[in-house]
């Protein structure tokens, strides 16, 4: 007898994603929450340069606190993943990041702020966030319908155009007070638990039972990466990608916005929404040409024009100029998205495919409280703009040392 649930699923387009109906609603479900995402960028910077007027080291911090769970709760999170159902923990996370933002919301209201509740509230959104990366990343493959490929690329593409349409929101939403913006965003979250709701639950062989704790199915994802040619370089440089660029743009592109043009919340979402729309741009392109071929090569050519876009940076062009090489920092980094994602996707076993893609995600954001930390005290001591440059610098080295080095760029 066949599981009803493994039949909703059978029942999709084996062809590709139209008439998908799971697919639809998942990523129905995806767009609301990278929309919340988005607004939680601006709305987090706002509170600590905003409503606190915090310096660049408090600003390093508390971006530090919320990037932390994804240090330590992101293998956990993709082991959880493998060994419950999948839809189910989402579902439970979308109430847990709403009752987080709802509740900074009403402390802002009551007049209650300060770094301790801004410290905590970013713990929590961090947290749910951690579980909620692998999770996401391993349905997208019980839904795709047969065409991964193009599912991860159509999915890249509604996160980053929801992230900058919710960017966006937020800084009309906060234009009408900051409470006002975090309960939109708690609302955002809680249509999309509706929407995900309606996923049908995955079939028996997607949510796996596996043998072992936690810890011993993390080690089997580690060691399943370490050993394989493919995976482990990718991986170390998914982690310099961490490491010298989320710092930039969640610490010192905010800091420039505020010291080096005098703007305001209206001003840092639309830098803010500016990332994703190149990412959008560079997806576009992706979608268009059916795929990357070479995609070794891509992934290092991206990962260098994106440092050199924080050199580009550095020099403190015209607010405009500024917002537009962003701009190319998103195409450049949607390249290397979809090729490290895909490259991480096709090199996992389906038994382990979230923990795999978990450590993809440990890489990029396990990072980041390092990155944010090391952003904000040397945009203090340096400024902003040279700490920029030497964040790019750094990659530079990295990138060219990979291309002669290493086996990266011969991969397809």
């Amino acid at each position: 007898m066949v599981h009803p649930a493994a039949q909703s699923f059978d029942a999709r387009p084996a062809g590709g994603l139209r008439g998908n109906a799971p697919f639809g609603w998942f990523a129905g479900s995806l767009a609301l929450w990278s929309g919340a995402v988005g607004m939680q960028q601006v709305l987090f910077s706002w509170l600590v340069l905003g409503e606190l007027r915090a310096s660049a080291e408090w600003m390093g911090t508390a971006q530090m606190f919320q990037s932390l769970p994804s240090l330590l709760f992101l293998l956990v999170g993709g082991a959880t993943a493998d060994r419950r159902d999948r839809r189910r923990l989402l579902l439970v996370l979308h109430v847990a990041a709403a009752a987080a933002a709802g509740a900074m919301g009403f402390v802002v209201a009551a007049g209650g702020l300060g770094m301790g509740a801004v410290l905590v509230y970013g713990l929590s959104w961090g947290t749910t966030q951690a579980f909620a990366l692998p999770a996401r990343d391993a349905l997208i493959s019980d839904v795709a319908g047969g065409d991964l490929v193009r599912a991860i690329t159509a999915a890249t593409l509604i996160q980053f155009a929801a992230a900058a349409l919710g960017s966006r929101a937020a800084g009309w939403a906060a234009h009408q007070g900051t409470p006002v913006g975090l309960a939109m965003q708690a609302g955002l979250v809680m249509i999309g638990f509706v929407l995900l709701w309606r996923v049908p639950p995955p079939p028996p062989h997607a949510a796996v039972s596996a043998r072992g704790g936690t810890v011993a199915a993390i080690r089997a994802g580690l060691r399943e990466v370490r050993r394989s040619p493919r995976l482990w370089p990718i991986a170390l440089l998914v982690a310099a990608d961490g490491l010298f660029f989320m710092g930039p743009f969640a610490v010192l592109c905010p800091l420039m916005v505020r010291d080096v043009y005098h703007g305001g919340v209206n001003d840092l979402s639309r830098v803010m929404m500016t990332l994703p729309i190149g990412t959008i741009a560079g997806s576009l392109l992706v979608l268009l040409r059916r795929g990357i071929r070479r995609r070794g090569r891509v992934f290092l050519l991206a990962l260098m024009g994106v440092a050199l876009c924080l050199i580009g940076l550095s020099a403190q062009p015209p607010l405009w100029g500024f917002m537009l090489i962003i701009f190319a920092w998103g195409a450049f980094h949607s390249l290397f998205f979809n090729t490290s994602r895909t490259l991480f996707q096709e090199g996992a076993l389906a038994s382990h495919r979230a923990r795999i893609l978990s450590i993809h995600s440990l890489g990029l954001l396990g990072m980041a409280p390092l990155s944010n930390l090391a952003a904000g005290f040397l945009g203090r001591l340096v400024g902003p703009g040279t700490a920029i440059a030497l964040f790019g610098g750094a990659m530079v080295v990295i990138v060219a040392a990979a291309w002669g080095l290493s086996d990266v760029r011969r991969m397809d």
